[in-house]
């Protein structure tokens, strides 16, 4: 038995499914919402109270990157790793990129969409929100994102560093049709949320103006079976908002990428 553990915008979450759809495998879908994380039958499986969670025949696996390789050796299907030592060293770099990035995107989605909601708390119930994050370095970096907003220190790194992910992206595709060779693999699986997420963020002109190998990737990305199972079917309910929130912040996330 497979069983997922996910909510629908779960940047990780959507990596998960993205290679389970690759790869053509049923599984039991859990897709919970972002208080059960914090239960403790949750943190059980994952003691970070983040997503995905898979079990597979009792088994738990946490990790997005992990997951997504388990997946690809575990199960039928299309491989998603390049053939030959070289290949699947250069898919597992991009998945190591993914998961470096990850803070990047998380910093952005708070600071630019999630903030102004979690403000309306009481005080009581904010610093309870906050103090209930298990991870301690992700703790701290969502108190100084809810305290400080676009001034925080965090917040031009992030974008820095997520302006150098599509650099690179870019710099890849001139080379390859995907990003770790001239097939589909598990390196496009892992970006693929990132720049979902900076889409749905109203950040799009970060590829589109300037960087067209990336522009055709992120088209034949979403032109996959796969992407439409997992985003089209089921979208993000939460995209009208990163999508609103994140018209209003462009101008100013682009004043400080020329800067």
């Amino acid at each position: 038995m497979l069983e997922l553990y996910h909510f629908h915008g779960a940047t990780c979450g959507l990596k998960a499914r993205l290679a389970l759809a690759e790869k053509g495998v049923g599984y039991t879908e859990h897709a919970v919402q972002r208080p059960y994380l914090r239960t403790p039958d949750y943190l059980k499986l994952n003691p970070n109270g983040v997503v995905p969670t898979l079990i597979h025949d009792g088994d738990v696996l946490n990790e997005s990157s992990v997951i997504i390789n388990y997946v690809d050796d575990a199960f039928e299907g299309p491989a998603l790793k390049p053939a030959g030592p070289l290949g699947t060293a250069r898919a597992w770099w991009w998945m190591k990129r993914a998961d470096e990035c990850l803070p990047m995107i998380g910093t952005l989605t708070y600071t630019v969409s999630m903030r102004p909601g979690i403000l309306k708390k009481s005080p009581e119930d904010l610093e309870a929100y906050i103090e209930g994050t298990p991870n301690a370095g992700l703790r701290d970096r969502r108190r100084r994102i809810i305290g400080l907003g676009f001034e925080s220190p965090d917040f031009p790194l992030a974008l820095e560093g997520l302006d150098k992910m599509l650099g690179d992206m870019e710099a890849a595709l001139a080379s390859n049709d995907w990003l770790a060779g001239d097939a589909y693999s598990l390196a496009d699986t892992a970006m693929s949320p990132l720049l979902e997420r900076l889409d749905e963020l109203a950040c799009a002109e970060m590829w589109q103006q300037a960087r067209p190998r990336l522009t055709d990737w992120w088209k034949r990305i979403r032109a996959r079976g796969s992407y439409a199972a997992c985003t089209v079917a089921t979208p993000n309910p939460e995209k009208p908002q990163h999508r609103e929130e994140g018209a209003k912040a462009w101008p100013g996330i682009k004043r400080l990428l020329q800067a």
